[in-house]
């Protein structure tokens, strides 16, 4: 892909365009550029988003995503943070957060696979990257942990795509937790309205815990919590658990 957006981009530039501008523009070696495009390097999240803005393409776009660089889209919120998201709410009913052992687990089981060759991540990565004493994750892990999660690896770059994914996932850990996802998928083809009414009677005639009442409050009250039609996200395909 890194290839394809420096051929597009020295066409558009009479052939001014050179990894030695590109080196200049991000901020790192010529040696550095050259070895990513014969893909002999892994990127980190802050040459992701480097290379994103010199390209004038969505971060996004190097995972399969979106090309747009709307505002609103662009990555706010730390890494660590939509990790720790995922641990909460991706995991069996009844069940606490998925070890971080259990996770490898995932990925080394992903490994087994064709064209998984090289997927291996440690616990302590994965530690570091939770607390957020890594601050830049290498692409390959978090294309590995989204793929562990079952998600999708925008997730991480795609800030409008990440508030409608965690409002689904929400939505299906509350549903969990209630005992009644099956109820409730039947009201998916209703407006958000109804179906917003379906969650709080629900939460409020089965009285759930107390985390489930708040989490079905913070799922109907953020952006993106119902969404009618077009941009399904991962968490529908595949839910939690």
């Amino acid at each position: 892909m890194l290839n394809e957006l420096c051929t597009a981009a020295d066409s558009a530039r009479l052939g001014q365009f050179s990894n030695t501008w590109l080196a200049e523009t991000i901020g790192v070696s010529q040696s550095f550029i050259t070895q990513l495009r014969r893909g002999q390097r892994d990127p980190g999240l802050d040459t992701v988003k480097a290379l994103a803005t010199a390209f004038d393409v969505h971060p996004a776009h190097f995972v399969g995503g979106r090309r747009d660089r709307t505002p609103t889209s662009l990555p706010r919120r730390p890494f660590r943070e939509k990790l720790n998201v995922l641990f909460a709410l991706v995991h069996p009913a009844g069940k606490g957060e998925l070890s971080h052992d259990a996770v490898v687990a995932k990925v080394r089981k992903r490994g087994e696979e064709p064209g998984g060759e090289g997927w291996t991540i440690s616990p302590n990565t994965i530690a570091d990257l939770r607390t957020g004493k890594n601050l830049n994750p290498r692409l390959r892990h978090m294309i590995m942990l989204a793929e562990a999660f079952g998600a999708d690896p925008a997730y991480f770059f795609d800030e409008e795509l990440a508030e409608r994914m965690e409002s689904q996932l929400r939505n299906l850990w509350l549903m969990k937790d209630l005992g009644v996802e099956s109820l409730i998928l039947r009201a998916t083809g209703q407006p958000a309205n109804i179906r917003d009414e379906v969650y709080l009677a629900l939460a409020k005639a089965l009285k759930p815990s107390a985390e489930a009442q708040q989490a079905a409050r913070q799922a109907i009250d953020e952006p993106g919590a119902a969404t009618d039609g077009g941009g399904v996200a991962e968490a529908d395909r595949q839910p939690p658990g």
